[in-house]
């Protein structure tokens, strides 16, 4: 095989297969590694990187070896799966891909379901004292949840991946539930009350503990992410390692681990004069927070909002506010598996806005970047997948954390 790594990428094309049959098969090809392996699982909808990444901080700055898989990737696959912060190299990569990839095509696995069990089978075979596992659609059904973890950990839930999880919050949210398991306690952030209700509903079914934060707690730290919505993460992922007694962690760990985590493209400021940033923000919720964000900067001049969204993101109710802080957008399209064209995503906008159209992302940030002046602002939003072209353009590395 002349590249295991792009033979990895090339099985996206077998698309989202929900289910957990094939990833138990193929644990067991791998030698189970998820066994005995103390897990963190992070479940949810918005947050669920910005949480992990934090538990991951913490721990680390703890002393403890520890794993992180989070999804999906800005530029390279390997930022999936860290320890120590220090992503998976080619080389280990390769070898994973070469001792099992029989039973990835016999089995035909998708590529979450294989790169979840690469993430299990490097941190069993790396040692790690603990792994942080990011869920990455729903939970009952999802590759994750084959792990038998020491806490369940979940974001705020709301509308998305409709087309799979479900057209109502409350379906969505029975989807996320089902990644409590029997007996595990789970440390949720503050939901809406149908949310709630589903997840105690689920607690008590599964004997599990639940504690839900307080949104409204103050907050004694500082942290390294700007924005709101990330001080509620940062609540979420304390208030999480003081819940469960598997871990210790004293206070001044937690504000020393949140004071340095990193986690890219999450309100990333990448200049200030002009103002750029970047955030990944690619549902009507994460969008809202975003804009919230933005909002409070107070930018002196005017600013231009490049976009990218899948095909199946609704954001209808976030275009008057949009339009409201933007003087110019600019639509693109980014590497996503089911893109919206530029024209298609244009048309949410009201004919007064002034609103350009580009098929390539870079294209896109050079016309956004020529006519800004200093006193102004640029916001790149939508998709991860606008990563290589952030990272080409600005010259950034999302390797280190």
């Amino acid at each position: 095989m002349k590249d295991p790594i792009q033979y990895l990428l090339n099985i996206e094309s077998r698309g989202i297969k929900m289910g957990l049959t094939r990833t138990k098969l193929l644990m067991d090809a791998c030698g189970n590694p998820q066994n005995g392996l103390p897990v963190i699982q992070v479940a949810g909808t918005n947050g669920k990187g910005s949480v992990s990444a934090m538990l991951a901080g913490i721990l680390k700055e703890g002393g403890y070896k520890t794993g992180l898989f989070t999804s999906p990737h800005l530029v390279e696959v390997n930022e999936r799966i860290r320890i120590n912060g220090t992503p998976i190299s080619d080389t280990v990569m390769e070898q994973f891909i070469m001792d099992y990839k029989e039973a990835i095509d016999s089995l035909e696995a998708s590529f979450f379901e294989s790169i979840t069990a690469l993430a299990f089978w490097y941190f069993k075979k790396g040692k790690v004292d603990v792994a942080v596992m990011e869920t990455g659609l729903g939970g009952r059904l999802d590759s994750v949840s084959v792990c038998e973890p020491v806490a369940t950990v979940m974001t705020p839930i709301s509308l998305d991946h409709m087309e799979i999880l479900g057209e109502s919050l409350m379906e969505i949210a029975i989807e996320k539930s089902g990644a409590m398991k029997q007996g595990i306690p789970c440390i949720s952030a503050k939901q809406n009350k149908e949310v709630t209700e589903v997840l105690t509903s689920q607690a008590v079914k599964m004997e599990s503990p639940i504690h839900f934060v307080n949104g409204e707690k103050k907050q004694s730290f500082t942290i390294n992410l700007p924005g709101k919505i990330q001080k509620e993460n940062a609540l979420l992922a304390a208030e999480t390692l003081i819940q469960i007694p598997n871990f210790t962690v004293s206070e001044s760990i937690i504000h020393r681990g949140l004071q340095s985590v990193r986690w890219h493209g999450r309100n990333q400021i990448i200049k200030e004069n002009p103002f750029i940033v970047f955030d990944v923000a690619h549902n009507l919720d994460s969008i809202m927070n975003f804009l919230q964000y933005y909002e409070n900067l107070c930018i002196g001049g005017d600013s231009t909002l490049i976009i990218a969204l899948q095909a199946r993101k609704r954001i209808e109710s976030a275009i008057s506010k949009i339009e409201s802080l933007f003087s110019k957008i600019i639509c693109t399209q980014a590497g996503d598996r089911n893109p919206m064209p530029p024209e298609i995503l244009a048309d949410n906008f009201s004919e007064m806005k002034a609103v350009v159209k580009y098929s390539d992302p870079t294209n896109a940030i050079q016309h956004g970047l020529r006519s800004l002046s200093k006193e102004d602002g640029l916001a790149i939003i939508g998709s991860h997948c606008l990563g290589p072209a952030v990272s080409s353009i600005f010259k950034l590395s999302f390797a280190s954390i």
